[in-house]
Parts: structure tokens; sequence; C-alpha cells
């Protein structure tokens, strides 16, 4: 195989400069336009009138990053199409977002998901809360920084210092300045971005390795075209009810606990219009699934043959800046199209995570802490000053952890992950016993984040220390060997596959506590949710439960209140009215007993004297 040598024309250049300088103008646009009404609620939330397309699309673009861009067709090139099935657990969990979720979130009104935490339980639960999202949120913005920036070095020749300091630099600069609105109209420029690019790829890559129909019988002879994996085994990554069932719960808990997601519910005008946004969503992001894993297959077809890792690139997540390059390289312009691209999911993950971790530091931290200690609510001009200050310091925060990232290697990628991984199903887990058990009191929602935090941590981390090293790989091909018999090690295929470094021919015997640390990453989510709710439910009915603190039913998720209606549980006062109509039911019968006449005809006065 040959290697790839085209490199980044002027026209590259200008249309890359091109996508930052017009986010850019975004952000100083709403800063203008909004300067005689600079206030946190029109920062953070955009004075709670924000319109379907820009939430919309942020939506979309929130939920896409660089490393998903290039992780997921890499992993349908190695391991197959099983994976797609990924999309059907947005089938369920999103329309299970907007019918139990949104509508709580929206009737209170509320800021920051974790003053809801507060309403529900205590403060206590609502700190912890909040310091999870900020540890998960704050490593994920790392890693979304440094693995594309990784993978375009490598291929593309863009020094990692410049992705990681422009990325980091032009979505902390328009945050901090426009504030939701900015991040939002951003996002939906940036959208536009990445479908125009990834169509390019898509039909230009089609046309070059001969077809549809040749996609699709490469992949066929290779084996690719899996979708019948049904084995129930746990320690199988990518399985039907892996995906199903962890996919669930993941997409759960980033849209039910995760302020990046929850800022744009409430920041339309209505239930009704937060809902639309995401039913929109819902078929977007099935077909950019779809779109990624096709890619994938085109790049089976096109290296199936001839591996290029590790002979021309070093890891996996390149093969798709590599397809660009091959494909794309001699057409000035489109490289850069592509680039802009991944920087343009990078950016909108980034920022959406800055702005919300700004938020949750001011109204979750900050403003408690004024008002314990100044005993008067923040002053509206402070709150904002510090609202920006704040964005800048997390954006800054997310740069230096990016670079850091770099001297550390892949220890830091795996262990950066494991820690967001396990945040997000404890986090699920202390929502689901707020919103569907009212039952459940603050010290048991306390205790069960805690041990549910553990048991991932454990879980985790132990995964990692017990990982194998990469497959021996090798560069000469056989037919599809190479490709079949191998693992390659990734920075941001790890995001979809934290187990897979682990080598498939690998036969050495696992002690039980090793094939326990083997289970899916898809199952972390899950069983810290099922630890989380267990521990909630048990800590909470020995101490008592919600009995002398009644649940506001406002607080409850309307499935509770759908399944409550079905039970017929009556109240001390309904049991008093049915004593009564007993009691007058009893009297009747005995004046009909005094009505009865005796064989002489006359009234039964035994019976009226015993009355």
């Amino acid at each position: 195989m040959e290697t790839v040598v085209n490199t980044f024309h002027w026209a590259d250049y200008l249309i890359f400069v091109l996508s930052l300088g017009i986010a850019t103008g975004i952000g100083i646009y709403y800063t203008w336009r909004d300067k005689k009404n600079q206030t946190t609620a029109n920062l953070l939330l955009g004075d709670r009138k924000m319109g379907l397309v820009p939430v919309t699309m942020s939506l979309m673009a929130t939920s896409v990053s660089g490393g998903m861009i290039m992780g997921v067709p890499s992993e349908v090139f190695f391991n197959g199409t099983m994976f797609i099935y990924i999309v059907s657990t947005n089938v369920l969990s999103l329309p299970f977002v907007i019918h139990f979720i949104i509508p709580v979130y929206h009737q209170l009104q509320i800021t920051s998901a974790y003053e809801y935490l507060e309403l529900r339980f205590n403060k206590v639960v609502r700190v912890l809360g909040c310091l999870l999202f900020q540890l998960q949120t704050i490593l994920g913005m790392a890693l979304t920084l440094y693995a594309p920036a990784l993978a375009l070095n490598q291929v593309m020749g863009i020094e990692l210092w410049v992705s990681i300091v422009v990325i980091g630099l032009v979505c902390t600069f328009y945050t901090a300045l426009g504030g939701l609105k900015a991040v939002m109209w951003t996002d939906a420029f940036q959208m536009i971005i990445i479908w125009i690019a990834l169509l390019v790829l898509i039909i230009k890559a089609t046309n070059d390795v001969g077809g549809i129909s040749y996609v699709f019988e490469k992949a066929d002879d290779g084996g690719k075209l899996e979708f019948n994996n049904f084995n129930p085994s746990p320690i199988e990554r990518h399985t039907f009810w892996t995906l199903f069932i962890g996919g669930f719960m993941l997409t759960l808990s980033g849209y039910i606990g995760s302020q990046s997601m929850v800022q744009r519910f409430i920041s339309m005008k209505n239930v009704k219009g937060a809902q639309s946004a995401m039913y929109i969503q819902l078929p977007t992001s099935i077909i950019m699934i779809t779109a990624l894993v096709y890619i994938g297959l085109i790049l089976f077809a096109k290296y199936g043959d001839q591996n290029p890792v590790p002979c021309i690139i070093d890891k996996s997540d390149q093969l798709l800046p590599y397809l660009v390059m091959d494909v794309l390289g001699k057409i000035y312009g489109l490289p850069g199209l592509f680039v802009s691209c991944i920087f343009s999911a990078s950016l909108s993950t980034v920022s959406s995570g800055v702005n919300a971790l700004a938020l949750v530091l001011i109204t979750d931290i900050l403003k408690p802490l004024y008002k314990y200690l100044k005993h008067r609510d923040m002053d509206e001009a402070v709150a904002t000053t510090l609202s920006k200050v704040a964005a800048l310091f997390y954006g800054l925060l997310t740069i230096g952890l990016a670079f850091l990232a770099q001297y550390f290697g892949s220890l830091i990628v795996v262990v950066g992950l494991s820690i967001s991984g396990m945040v997000g199903g404890p986090l699920l887990g202390l929502f689901t016993l707020g919103f569907f058990f009212p039952c459940t009191n603050s010290l048991g929602a306390t205790v069960a984040v805690l041990c549910s935090l553990s048991f991932s941590s454990w879980l985790a981390i132990g995964s990692v220390v017990n990982m194998s090293g990469p497959a021996p790989t090798s560069c000469l091909s056989s037919g599809n060997s190479t490709i079949l018999n191998d693992t390659v090690f990734s920075t941001t295929t790890m995001i979809f596959n934290l187990t897979s470094d682990i080598s498939i021919g690998n036969n050495i015997e696992k002690s039980d506590l090793q094939t326990f640390y083997s289970i899916s990453y898809l199952y972390y989510s899950p069983l810290a949710v099922i630890i989380a709710v267990i521990v909630g439910l048990l800590v909470s009915c020995l101490t008592g439960g919600t009995r002398k603190n009644p649940v506001d039913k406002r607080l409850l998720s309307p499935l509770y209140h759908s399944i409550a209606s079905l039970s017929n549980i009556h109240t001390q006062d309904k049991i008093n009215m049915i004593k009564l109509n007993v009691s007058n039911k009893e009297t009747n019968n005995i004046n009909g007993d005094l009505k009865e006449k005796d064989n002489n005809g006359f009234v039964n006065t035994e019976k009226a004297s015993r009355l």
C-alpha cells in the first residue's frame, strides 16, 4: 500500500479559517446585540426564549464529538456493524426523556439539573451531583480536545498544540462572551459543516471504491455485515443485548443527569417546544450513526485487503483522516472542509460543556455560598461577571488538561475515559430515585450515590489495570487476516470500546475476578443504576422513608403518576366516608325490620325497643 502524502493547500486553510472565523463572529455578534441585557438568565439560559431551530441543531451537535466521528468508522472497520444497534436505544430512550423527564424540569422552572436534587432531597445531594457532573465533563472535554488533535497531527500534519489551542481558545472566547445563544447558534452552523463534509466524503469515497453494491459485497465477504449476535454473555463487547441495554442507560444518563442537555430543554419557552426539538433530533441522530457506520464499511472496502495500521498510520482512529487525504486530498478545499468538520464537532461539545460548567458553578455553588456568607442574594451584575470568568476558567483548564494528556501517553486516556464513564451511572441512579421512587429520602439518596460510585469506580479502574496490551500487528497483508485477527490500540475508539485492547487470540485462563473486570463497558451504567436503586430504597425503608417529609408531586415523573393512578388507595377521609355509608346501610336495614308486622298485624315493639 502506498503512503498518502497529500498535504494542505491554501484553499484548505482558507476554508478552515473561515469556519473558525464565523464561529468567533457569532460570539461577538451576540455580545454586541445583548450588551444591554447582560444577565445570568440571558447569558446561561438565553432568557428561556430560544427557538426550535437553534435548540434542535444544538442538541444534535452536543451529542456529536470529533472522537465519535473518527471512532465509529474505525470500530466498524475492525469489528463489524453490530454497533449500529445503538440507534435502537434512541428510539426508546429519547421518547422516555421527552414525556417523563422534560415536563418535570419545565414545570419546576429550575436553572440547573442539580437544583432539582435539592428540591427533591437536600443540599448535600445537590452538591454531590454537581461535583460528579463537573468531574465527568472536565475530563470528557479534555479528551474531546486531545484525541482528535492527535489523529489530525499524525495524519494531516497539523501540529498538536495548534489543534488544542485553537479549539480551546475559540470555543472559550465565544462561550464566555456570547453565552448560550452564541453556543447554540454556533452549534447550528457547525452542524451544517459536519453534514456537508460527511456527505461529500460518502459520495466521493463510494464512487472511488466502485459503488454502494461493491461496498456491501466487500463487507459481506469480509464478515463485517454482522447483525445476529444475540449472545447474552455480559463480557462480550458488542452484542444486541449489551448495545440495547447498556446503550439505553448511557443515553438516559446523558439526557437526564447532564446539565449540557438539560440546559437546552429549559432554555425554551414551554414544554411542547422542548419536546418538539427532541423529536426532530431523534431521526437525525439515527441518520448520523448510520452514516458513520457506512463510512466504516467504505474504509473496509478500500483498505480491507491492506490494513494501513500500523505500517502507514499508527492508530486505528487515524483511519478516517487517512481516507480523507487519500480520497479528497487532490481536490483543494475538501480536506479543509473535513478538518472543519472534526473541529466543529469538538467545538460544539467543548463549548456546551464550558457553558454548562459555568452555569452549575454559579447556580449550585457560588450563589448558595454567597447567600450563606452574606445573608442576601448575589447581585445580578456580579453573577454575570462571575459567569464569564467561570467560562474562561473552565476553557483554560480544559486546554491545560488536554496538553497534560500528551505527556502521559495512552494511560491518561484510558483512566480519563474510565472515570468519565463510571460517573454517569451513579448520577442516573440518583435521578432515578428522585423521579420514580417517592419513598427515597435524603439519607438513602446520599448513601446510594456513594455506594454506586464506589462500585463503578472499582469496576472501571479494575478493568483498566487488568487490560491486556494491544494485539501484535504485522505489516504483511494476507487477504483480510490482518484486520480480522487484530485489535489495534486507539484513543478515540476507546470511547466505544474500553476493553477492546484485549487480544482476541489471548487464551490465558482468567480468574473469576478478571472475568468480572472483562465485562462490557456498556454495562457499567446499568449496574451502577441497579446498585443505586437497591441501596437507596433499602436505606430509605430502614430510616422511615419520606413519611415525615412528604414529597411534592411535581418532583415526580409523569410515568410514576400514570402507574400510581392505576391503583385505588383510600385516604383517611375516604375511609371515614365508607364507614359512614356502612353505618347508614345498617340503620336502614334495622328500620326495615321495624316496619315488619307480626302475625297479628301489629308492629314488632320488641325490635323497636332494642333500637
